[in-house]
């Protein structure tokens, strides 16, 4: 028969003796997850983030109690003022009060009282940066429920929270919840906070996520794909990276100009020459036209390999289509005359040097259209 830990046991014996003595919720909660036997060895983490459940979502009245007689400041339908909100808010985090701040953030939510933006990211800040992802994930709860877009700073404080999160059923919790709320939704929100998560240098988290994802298809786009194939490229992953771009056909997801352009890039940063080439014919043969930064990732990576037969291949389709950049040209250049080949090298930066004022600079590669102003005919 399993037993209560002595200490525990003890506390329960000393509340029961007296009946004047009315235990905190918070310390009911956290003998109730005693009482569940345990069937593994949980994480330190995994301790700390079930505590501050019982914690945050404890003796919370005060707080609101607290807010409604100190936060004073009402418009005329006795609704807060935002602005007197938001300066409370900001007081209790100062003062280290997270879960005070939390629970009238979603009292505020309840009663219709919005807040901004900088508010909601405040929180997420703070609660991150406490390494408490349990409010970090509840103020994002409220901040998607409040219709209000999250923005990168969003995102990734959420990632920042999760940063130490070692138990894989809490994120998945968490994935599910966000899920819920966005199911009406486009993929917008779970493809940035995947991005996020893999930007802070997490992949084996963004991958975690991306599982529960393919278990709900509806939830998959290609953004999805591309952003989760731009992170096991950057990590060096070329298998589970080519892996996941013949899941991504097989569900129906074609690949477009962003998808070959990862893969060609990631590709060419490990010297899978062969493979660039291989994807290049691809996008050809389903009639993707590669754009600028593709042929300039091609023409770079082959002439550093050496082979300027293929470089310079890649350089002319380029001109066909595309009116160069000062980059290609001087990596161009670059590779040429460390493969000895002078003459061509002179020839080309001649060529560069009388086209220079139709050259693409680094302020074009900032518009809409980047990379794909066309040569002027004649």
């Amino acid at each position: 028969m399993w037993r209560f830990p002595p200490a525990v046991a003890l506390l329960r014996r000393s509340l029961a003796s007296s009946a004047l003595l009315p235990a905190p919720r918070c310390l009911m909660a956290a003998l109730l997850l005693e009482e569940r036997p345990i069937t593994h060895v949980s994480s330190a983490m995994t301790v700390r983030y079930l505590q501050r459940c019982c914690a945050a979502d404890g003796d919370g009245d005060e707080a609101i109690e607290a807010f409604n007689r100190d936060c004073s400041t009402t418009s005329g339908n006795g609704a807060s003022d935002d602005p007197a909100c938001t300066a409370y808010l900001e007081k209790l985090c100062r003062s280290g009060n997270l879960a005070g701040a939390v629970r009238i953030l979603r009292h505020l939510r309840d009663e219709q009282i919005h807040v901004d933006l900088h508010t909601y990211n405040m929180l997420l800040q703070q609660t991150a940066e406490a390494n408490n992802f349990t409010l970090c994930a509840k103020v994002f709860r409220c901040l998607l429920l409040s219709k209000i877009a999250p923005d990168l700073t969003s995102y990734m404080n959420v990632a920042k929270a999760l940063q130490k999160l070692d138990n894989c059923e809490l994120i998945l919790n968490f994935v599910r919840e966000i899920l819920e709320i966005t199911h009406d939704r486009d993929s917008t929100v779970m493809n940035r906070l995947i991005f996020a998560t893999a930007k802070y240098g997490h992949v084996d988290k963004s991958l975690t996520i991306f599982e529960e994802l393919k278990k709900e298809q509806s939830s998959l786009d290609v953004v999805t794909f591309n952003t989760i194939l731009n992170g096991l490229g950057k990590a060096g992953r070329v298998d589970q990276m080519l892996h996941e771009v013949k899941l991504m056909e097989e569900l129906g997801h074609s690949p477009d100009i962003v998808t070959y352009n990862t893969i060609i890039n990631c590709l060419r940063r490990l010297g899978r020459l062969d493979l660039c080439k291989r994807f290049t014919g691809e996008m050809l043969e389903k009639g993707i036209t590669p754009d600028l930064r593709t042929y300039t990732a091609l023409v770079d990576s082959f002439g550093r390999a050496g082979l300027i037969t293929d470089a310079l291949e890649m350089f002319e389709k380029m001109k066909q289509s595309h009116q160069p950049s000062v980059y290609v040209y001087r990596a161009l250049i670059s590779d040429l005359k460390k493969a000895g080949q002078f003459e061509l090298a002179e020839k080309f930066s001649e060529e560069m040097n009388s086209s220079a004022s139709d050259l693409l600079r680094p302020e074009d590669f900032k518009q809409k259209n980047k990379g794909r102003r066309f040569r002027k005919n004649g």
